[in-house]
């Protein structure tokens, strides 16, 4: 067995955690992201970290069954050799099992597909409706809309 770990998640301590651990070996994650308008990403990775309804969520390989709401966010899938791949995603739902992860995403987009000029349009939109919302409802799908429009900006500047 090697004693080379992979990289972990932005923000995670390097060494002397719990994912020391849980990525050591062969040990895998299967994620398969798919949306309605198209598959998004399928393989073999190291790591996931998605933007769950209530926090961001890390998920490594053993990690214990699970189903959650998504909220709208980054995903991130960390795969071998350090590479990071980067999406925005919007609602839907993550599941967890035996080592595999299937993420069923209302809206999805990979960070060459966004649309800069848009997300920014309908990020001033939001701002705008957000300093009078009618209801309750109405503010809370705000919320969400403007995390929405902020993922995209920030996973086309690359952060």
């Amino acid at each position: 067995m090697s004693s080379e770990l992979p990289e972990h998640p932005k923000g995670s301590l390097s060494t002397g955690n719990i994912a020391d651990e849980l990525a050591r070996g062969p040990r895998s994650l299967h994620v398969v992201v798919v949306s309605p308008a198209q598959p998004i990403f399928e393989g073999d990775v190291h790591w996931v970290t998605a933007p769950a309804w209530d926090g961001q969520l890390g998920i490594w390989p053993r990690h214990a069954a699970i189903v959650a709401a998504l909220g709208s966010g980054p995903l991130r899938i960390g795969q071998a050799g350090g590479k990071v791949l980067r999406f925005a995603v919007r609602g839907g739902f993550l599941k967890v099992g035996e080592d595999k992860v299937t993420i069923l995403a209302d809206t999805a987009v990979a960070e060459a597909d966004v649309d800069t000029a848009e997300a920014s349009r309908e990020l001033d939109e939001t701002r705008a409706a957000l300093r009078h919302p009618k209801t309750s409802e109405e503010f809370t799908e705000l919320l969400e809309r403007r995390a929405w429009d902020e993922a995209r900006i920030k996973l086309a500047a690359g952060r």
